[in-house]
């Protein structure tokens, strides 16, 4: 394995240990509004952003796997049925990579610099994933439970409240304002790393003369 490799497969073992414990740990402290706040999406976004499409859509479908896997009054409601479907494992995993990926090619067009205009770029991204996400997910549960569901009342009960006072769309605005106040702070900061500099130097192409 080269040093390279070592160094992706690293970036990936950390950072999915890192968004699996943060989404508990916010289970534990915000038990109380389930489905409002979370912070793995915006943390695989930022691993796609700083780290490359290959290690934020592994560690995305790696931490969004194993939370559905684990019963926990915390995580996925699937996991009330105390059995999760593959057809969801699969979804959620192609969701979580979703951010992933979607971070790194975010970090193509749009750098950190400007403060507002970065912010507001990474607002909307995270609005626009965080939507997609919400009603694929929905989607999925329809696909891998049919006889609870189908997939047109799984889209509208996306849009409104059944078990909890507010809808389970709430999620994308929440998750936008999530997007805008830790995204451009942890990018921004993970960039100026030493190290993050010496990385981006020897994945530069070599010039040829």
């Amino acid at each position: 394995m080269t040093s390279l490799g070592s160094r992706k497969v690293s970036l990936i073992v950390i950072m999915s240990a890192v968004s699996i414990v943060v989404a508990y740990s916010k289970g534990l402290a915000l038990a109380s509004l389930p489905g409002v706040v979370e912070f793995m999406t915006v943390l695989i976004f930022i691993t796609g952003y700083c780290f490359g499409a290959l290690v934020g859509g592994s560690v995305g479908a790696i931490a969004l796997t194993i939370y559905m896997l684990i019963p926990s009054p915390f995580a996925h409601p699937a996991a009330w049925l105390f059995s999760t479907s593959p057809i969801l494992l699969v979804v959620m995993a192609l969701l979580g990579g979703m951010f992933g990926v979607g971070g790194a090619y975010t970090a193509k067009f749009t750098k950190p610099g400007r403060e507002k205009r970065f912010t507001l770029t990474l607002a909307v991204v995270g609005l626009i994933l965080t939507f997609v996400y919400d009603i694929m997910s929905s989607v999925g549960f329809a696909l891998a439970y049919p006889a609870f569901t189908t997939i047109w009342k799984s889209i509208i009960y996306t849009f409104i409240p059944l078990f909890l006072p507010y809808p389970p769309i709430i999620h994308t605005v929440t998750n936008a304002i999530v997007f805008a106040l830790v995204a451009p702070v942890v990018i921004t900061a993970i960039k100026a790393l030493p190290s993050m500099g010496e990385a981006e130097r020897t994945e530069e192409p070599e010039l040829v003369s």
